[in-house]
């Protein structure tokens, strides 16, 4: 059994403000990215294009952090990204300053590299947290979200009005708040974790994929971000196709970041009490409760519930899935796993993003609920089918009565 570093509480609250940093950078890039690029392209069509590459930037880098952190540990890749923080929070104020679309895009694509170390954070408190621990120091890491969620979007607009020209201000917040990611991860443990050493190899992708746990895991992951991404980017525009209002609009996405991360704790409890197969139940349950109201009504509170609801269902599938990951390798030698984990759950959940538009337009608020309620119900028999599956292939096979009448003969 490995023995944690001392002063564990000391490490879990950094851990926590750089989550703060990395959500509040992510809300910010969420709330303006948009309507910058919007301010600069000349071409209506590619408004969306700054997003996109940070995005696809976040998911590609994040098969790369994984491998970087099995082989130089968590610290130099948090460095690392921090600094690509830093320097596309400057770029991107640079680009704004000058009119420039492109270098705006260059900026927004190396923050979105900043993306990719940021699911980490909660891996090194499990990593370092004592081995009984490891699932609920995982989920109060994920508390950093509701700071971000108090602030982030708030900060934003206000810093946007800092200087002299609009969006300035808070591409330099981006910057800042880098700079502040910086010198948190420069405090963090240099090695991967769980007194391994660097040198001890990492669990190889390939030897876990026929794993349950690992299995269950990305299901679990993906799944759920999935659903959680498609109706967190739909709702704003149902709400603004429905004529709700923009402050119904800012309610919406407020309760929905508080479902997101407020239940981390309790989830974590929950899981410990009654066991992975029943949280995953209640996760999807939940989800699938937030669905059927966004089906059957499309006022202003019923998708505001629906938001906050997708929110908690996320929440809990988002503990489970990240404790089954856990589960699914030796302490310390996790990091390819959770690269690709974690990639994998961002491609997925982009998916979600780039088609609430066009699924929107086509299928309106309740048909997306529909689909989304479809796909929660594959998660769930899914995962019941894996459960078994697992259950079947651990259990020891009866030895036959005839062998042993035989042998007794």
């Amino acid at each position: 059994m490995t023995t944690p570093p001392p002063r564990f509480p000391n490490l879990l609250i950094r851990l926590i403000a750089a989550q703060a940093c990395y959500y509040m950078i992510v809300s910010i890039e969420l709330t303006l990215t948009g309507l910058v690029g919007m301010s600069l392209t000349p071409i209506p069509a590619l408004m969306t294009l700054p997003l996109s590459l940070i995005v696809v930037v976040g998911t590609a880098c994040s098969f790369l952090a994984g491998h970087a952190a099995s082989r130089f540990g968590y610290r130099p890749v948090m460095v690392v990204g921090a600094l690509t923080a830093i320097i596309g929070g400057v770029l991107s104020a640079i680009a704004v300053a000058s009119h420039s679309f492109t270098l705006f895009c260059v900026g927004a694509a190396l923050t979105g590299g900043y993306r990719a170390v940021g699911g980490f954070l909660r891996f090194v408190a499990s990593e370092y947290a004592p081995p009984t621990k490891r699932e609920r120091a995982l989920a109060l890491v994920m508390y950093g979200g509701i700071i971000a969620a108090a602030l982030g979007p708030f900060a934003a607009i206000a810093a946007s009005q800092v200087g002299g020209q609009p969006y300035v201000g808070s591409c330099l917040l981006i910057g800042l708040l880098g700079v502040l990611a910086l010198i948190l991860a420069a405090s963090m443990p240099p090695a991967t974790g769980g007194g391994v050493e660097l040198n001890k190899p990492a669990i190889q992708i390939r030897d876990r994929v026929a794993n349950p746990q690992f299995q269950q895991a990305v299901l679990v992951l993906a799944g759920s971000g999935l659903v959680m991404t498609l109706l967190m980017a739909a709702g704003p525009l149902a709400n603004d196709h429905a004529g709700h209002g923009s402050a119904m609009g800012a309610t919406m996405i407020q309760w929905h970041l508080i479902g997101m991360f407020a239940p981390s704790a309790l989830s974590a409890l929950f899981l410990k009490r009654f066991g992975m197969l029943m949280t995953n139940v209640a996760g999807c349950f939940i989800m699938a409760s937030a669905c059927v109201i966004g089906m059957i009504s499309s006022t202003g509170w019923a998708m505001t519930a629906t938001m906050m609801l997708v929110g908690v269902g996320w929440n809990v599938l988002f503990v489970a899935g990240s404790a089954l990951l856990l589960q699914s390798y030796p302490q310390g030698r996790g990091a390819k796993l959770q690269g690709f984990t974690d990639g994998t759950t961002a491609a997925i959940s982009a998916t979600g993003s780039f088609a609430a538009a066009g699924l929107l337009q086509g299928l309106g608020w309740s048909g997306i609920n529909t689909a989304a309620l479809t796909t929660t119900a594959s998660i769930l028999l899914l995962v019941v089918w894996l459960t078994i599956r697992a259950h079947k292939s651990s259990s020891p096979q009866p030895t036959p009565t005839s062998s042993l009448v035989g042998a007794d003969t």
